[in-house]
């Protein structure tokens, strides 16, 4: 599969390519973004985005990673496929025991040992240590390695979003006991990974948010801007 890239250090992996100009221009928007106000919040999340440095090591095409040798993504749904992206949606990521959602783009999957290494046992030490490597040598943090959830937080999320397990929108955190997250930031974009750890296989959700921009209009309102202008005149 074409996607999601980690390091170990059993395996080699390298993370898909960019252009030097593509880095030399991520490399001077992360100069200018660390001059500027630090108390950015983003999504309805405590993540304060002041505390995650900006990266210029982080580099590739969505959903930018793939796995190391004998491991291979399938559609979290079946065990067939290479996993569902999906240009808008959400997901639950773990902040020190407290659910917090984020929207944006995602891919989806579930990591299992592939067809051609059946006699490979699936270790989720491996894949654990893979991503901490990797996350960390292109500047990413880990904000959750195994932290249980605080009391109450299943209820409180069934309260405010009955329907969020069945939408998909807790694919990586339904198995609270051992879940994993990161964060990696960027002058253009914040990427977040969480997967949960089981004895067979791995739920991982690999979310890109932007800085979110209005783009939405109200009809009719340019046409009446216009004719405010004419009557000026």
């Amino acid at each position: 599969m074409k996607n999601i890239v980690l390091i170990s250090a059993l395996s080699a992996f390298t993370l898909w390519s960019c252009s030097k100009e593509d880095k030399g221009q991520a490399q001077s928007q992360s100069e200018n973004t660390q001059n500027q106000n630090t108390s950015e919040v983003i999504s309805d999340t405590g993540y304060n985005m002041s505390k995650i440095p900006v990266t210029d090591k982080f580099h590739g095409t969505f959903p930018y990673f793939q796995l190391p040798e004998g491991y291979t993504f399938t559609d979290p749904n079946s065990y067939h496929g290479d996993g569902q992206t999906k240009d808008f949606d959400k997901e639950y990521f773990y902040d020190h025991g407290s659910y917090t959602s984020m929207e944006g783009k995602t891919f989806k999957a579930e990591i299992r040992v592939s067809e051609e290494f059946k006699d490979k046992k699936f270790s989720p030490l491996e894949i654990q240590k893979s991503f901490d490597e990797l996350i960390k040598n292109v500047g990413g943090v880990k904000i959750n390695t195994g932290e249980p959830l605080r009391e109450g937080e299943e209820e409180r999320i069934k309260r405010e979003n009955p329907e969020a397990y069945n939408l998909g929108y807790m694919h990586s955190c339904n198995n609270w006991k051992n879940v994993n997250t990161y964060i990696i930031r960027t002058v253009e974009k914040t990427v977040f990974i969480q997967y949960n750890l089981g004895k067979e296989q791995t739920s991982i959700t690999v979310l890109e948010a932007k800085p979110f921009e209005n783009k939405m209009s109200i009809v009719g309102e340019k046409s009446d801007k216009d004719s405010l202008e004419k009557n000026k005149k």
